[in-house]
């Protein structure tokens, strides 16, 4: 059984997780569709129980997890570490990086077997590679040359192999992989243990990793994880190419501002050490080089805090902290000295990076973009004052890096007032859903839901008059980023995203806090004129007392989900063709006990066609509804599963097996079965028991039980 790249990496994922993970979890990661994480999953599966392993645990809402033991853990990690004996399938991009790599690291001509065999490719695949590879490499300012029953090599310029080197082995090896490697000697997929056995042939990866604990010592400094891993890199790589005789040609800086740094010093010292070890003769401007790497690395820690040269750095960082808390209107408070040395702690190797022209890659610089894009161009506009300082610009890389320290900070910042924020929901039909969603939102964050609209109206409202929209469906006049879409009912990726704009209600009271107030302001009045025998009853009869009363929220009939969904309006395993067939499976269940008019269902098929699938409120589940005018006779639902899963269009929640038909005939009488049957929704265990359901009867016990809280 043949694994690929993306199964091999959520192999790892599997492995390395204690829960559950969505599948729409690993599509976002690996940015590709629902679909093709199941098949990935499918041949993850087939490939464990052909190696007499357990199949994946799939729980539908929950996920899928791998069922771990101590046997899996090792055949694991000896299938992922090594390239044999297990087959695995090379993509393209580690096929080309491989044989780049490769290719740099050596002097003399490689025959084409040596590829074929090693990536277990044909000759064909190989030279189509090699089509691309030149392509590439024409880019960089280099050349390969191909030469028959010779082989192929790289030429050109050794610095702009070197760079091209560090290039590729950056974008493929993560500091952890080269921690990993260091500790266990194992590399953590069949790419890196390639790349490792080119990188660390012949070097004493042990012996430069103490040599880097030397210097973090001797400089009273600690290198963060990815100065780390660079390092190690740098002198990996440093040491196989005067070992090839290659002559190192490094760019112009000036030495003297270098050689009068005690991270010089430092660097001297350590390179007669290599040169001992390797018998090897380092020339004078690859220690200068080395002792810019260390004066350029980013720390997590520096006993000697900043140097005389930079007395000045204090101010500006105090300036650009002090403009960040007038942009966001709050105080960092007692924080705020703390926040002011951690970033003169950053800014003070990035002066260096910009100097001498060491480009800084932030592997979470794509990310930063997309999800705090106001903070990155709010520390932009701070940053002039270090640009002032150092009489040049900062590339957006190296911003990015800062945006983070005050992303961080701004986290942990306290505002300066409470603030409610002024919502405005967006509800496809109006029918009791945002009500509900309104009741969700209300209890969990401090907000004041201000008015309910339909998409088309959202559009036309001034901003000034409200803070948040959050809305139920797409919103095609507004940008996506003008308005929060969230379930129609609240899943806990829901709060989560919510969790970024608005305040928890962490003062509001419950009904409960409310009613234990009440309870004890009257024990407190009758023990003025009785003697109490039993406060505990007391309190109790009085609680039950105030609870019935919280129930009756309005006049008329409070109804349960039990009520609602009975034998009579519940359909098991059927077979449909598609989604509106499925949809008139939940509107004829209601339609023929003289529930709704047969207009009902031509309404809700108008609503999907023209808002889209906002009815599948979560995974696997449609909530199936429109208008109470739209030909609703009286309060009703009705249960469908199917016997084959549909799809309904919707990217997040497909495909669905349970359609829920709501019938409401006002927007209250039917909210407190609408929150059980949320409550339902919430339970993994019990929504799956009611999807595989055989009879009626086991899905009315169900539901009772829940009708009962």
């Amino acid at each position: 059984m043949a694994l690929n790249k993306r199964c091999i990496s959520i192999l790892s994922d599997l492995i390395e997780a204690n829960d559950y993970i969505k599948v729409q979890e690993l599509a976002d990661k690996y940015k590709v569709t629902d679909r093709s994480i199941r098949y990935n999953l499918d041949k993850i599966e087939q490939f464990l129980v052909k190696n007499g392993f357990d199949y994946l645990d799939k729980q539908h809402l929950q996920g899928v997890k791998i069922n771990k033991s101590k046997q899996l853990e090792e055949f694991i990690n000896n299938f992922m570490g090594k390239y044999t004996p297990y087959k695995y399938v090379y993509s393209k991009e580690e096929k080309i990086s491989f044989i780049i790599t490769k290719l740099l690291q050596e002097n003399d001509p490689i025959k084409l077997e040596y590829f074929e065999n090693k990536l277990c490719i044909s000759k064909n695949t190989l030279l189509k590679d090699l089509d691309e590879i030149e392509l590439y490499l024409q880019s960089k300012n280099l050349t390969l040359v191909r030469k028959p029953r010779v082989g192929i090599y790289i030429e050109g310029n050794e610095n702009d192999k070197r760079k091209e080197l560090k290039n590729i082995l950056s974008h493929n090896i993560s500091t952890k992989d080269i921690y990993d490697y260091i500790r266990t000697n194992t590399a953590s997929n069949k790419l890196n243990s390639l790349q490792f056995e080119n990188l660390f042939s012949d070097v004493d990866v042990d012996f430069i990793d103490k040599l880097i604990i030397e210097v973090e010592d001797e400089l009273q400094r600690e290198f963060d994880d990815e100065s780390y891993g660079n390092l190690i890199t740098h002198i990996a790589i440093m040491i196989k190419r005067i070992q090839l005789n290659k002559e190192i040609y490094l760019p112009e800086m000036d030495v003297d501002s270098v050689i009068n740094t005690k991270e010089f010093d430092v660097a001297k010292n350590k390179v007669k050490k290599i040169e001992n070890k390797y018998k090897i003769s380092i020339p004078h401007m690859e220690i200068c080089y080395i002792a810019l790497r260390f004066l350029g690395a980013k720390v997590l820690k520096d006993v000697n805090g900043y140097r005389e040269e930079f007395k000045d750095l204090y101010q500006v960082s105090q300036d650009m902290t002090e403009q960040i808390e007038r942009i966001y209107d709050i105080s960092f408070g007692e924080n705020k000295e703390k926040i002011i040395e951690g970033l003169i702690l950053h800014l003070r190797p990035t002066i260096y990076r910009i100097k001498f022209n060491l480009n800084l890659i932030n592997p979470m610089y794509d990310e930063i973009l997309k999800k705090y894009p106001k903070l990155f161009a709010n520390t932009k506009k701070v940053i002039k004052h270090m640009e002032d300082y150092i009489g040049t610009a900062i590339n957006d890389q190296e911003i990015s890096y800062i945006a983070l320290h005050f992303g961080a900070a701004l986290e942990n910042a306290k505002p300066k007032k409470e603030t409610i924020a002024r919502v405005i929901l967006v509800c496809g039909t109006g029918v009791g859903t945002a009500k509900m969603l309104e009741t969700q939102l209300e209890k969990k964050f401090n907000v004041n839901v201000i008015n309910t609209v339909s998409s088309r109206a959202a559009s036309t409202i001034p901003k000034s008059d409200y803070d948040y929209i959050i809305s139920t469906i797409d919103i095609p006049e507004m940008d996506r980023n003008d308005y929060i879409k969230v379930n129609s009912i609240l899943l806990k990726k829901d709060y989560e995203i919510l969790k970024r704009y608005l305040q928890d209600n962490y003062l509001k009271e419950t009904s409960m806090d409310r009613n234990m107030k009440k309870v004890n302001e009257l024990i407190h009045i009758v023990r003025r004129y009785c003697n109490i025998d039993d406060i505990q009853q007391l309190q109790c009869e009085f609680m039950r007392v105030l609870l019935k009363e919280d129930s009756e929220v309005f006049r008329g009939r409070i109804y349960m989900l039990s009520d609602l969904i009975r034998e009579e309006f519940i359909k098991l395993n059927v077979e449909c063709d598609g989604w509106k067939e499925a949809i008139k499976e939940g509107t004829d269940l209601l339609e023929n006990q003289g529930c709704v008019e047969s207009r009902y269902y031509d309404e809700i098929i108008n609503n999907f066609n023209d808002i889209g699938p906002y009815m599948v409120v979560a995974p696997g589940i449609v909530l199936s509804h429109a208008r109470p005018e739209a030909g609703v006779l009286k309060l009703s639902m009705s249960l469908v599963t199917l016997k084959n899963p549909i799809e309904f269009g919707s990217e997040t929640n497909d495909p669905a097996k349970l359609i829920i038909t709501l019938a409401a005939s006002d927007n209250e009488s039917h909210l407190k079965a609408l929150a059980q049957l949320m409550e339902l929704f919430m339970n993994t265990e019990d929504l799956n028991k009611i999807m595989t359901a055989k009879t009626k009867e086991q899905v009315v016990d169900i539901l009772k039980a829940y009708s009962n809280q």
